[in-house]
């Protein structure tokens, strides 16, 4: 006597099934906001700055150091946005990662920058947003969601100014 195997044509369709399914739970969920972690840092002048106390606006926060070639480079494009944008369109917030005062108060006026640069000398602001290195720019929207970023520097101003517009 001779058995025939019978053929399971429901079992690719049970697993395309299954797939579709889980494509349509994926695809009708929503992410989930990413909101920046909350810091309260030193200015070069003394004062703190509060990144909640922000809310509101929208805020441009750039990482950086000052013995790093890209931060250097992207410096001007900061400062032509910080110069030309109101405080109520952008925030602009820089900071130095890892540096002491000294050290980047004579960065500062030797390059002429006159944008808000903020102390992170221990790096645990840098450490909790997971930096891998700078320059590394956040934009933060008006309610403290984290909209986008950027590793590396940006090439001219108007790569800046195309990213807080989409804010």
């Amino acid at each position: 006597m001779i058995i025939k195997k019978q053929k399971r044509y429901w079992l690719p369709l049970i697993g395309l099934a299954l797939l579709l399914a889980s494509l349509l739970v994926a695809c009708a969920s929503k992410p989930e906001a990413v909101y920046a972690p909350d810091f309260t840092l030193p200015t070069l002048n003394g004062e703190s700055v509060t990144l909640s106390g922000l809310r509101g606006k929208p805020v441009m926060l750039t990482f950086w150091t000052t013995h790093c070639p890209a931060c250097m480079f992207q410096a001007p494009f900061v400062q032509a946005l910080y110069d030309e944008s109101s405080s109520e369109e952008v925030a602009v917030l820089t900071i130095a990662v890892g540096e002491s005062a000294t050290l980047v108060q004579a960065f500062v006026a030797s390059h002429g920058l006159t944008y808000p640069v903020l102390l992170d000398t221990q790096g645990r602001v840098a450490q909790a947003y997971g930096i891998p290195g700078v320059p590394t720019t956040f934009f933060v929207d008006a309610e403290g969601i984290v909209k986008a970023y950027k590793i590396g520097p940006f090439q001219g101003q108007d790569q800046i100014r195309s990213v807080v517009e989409s804010l």
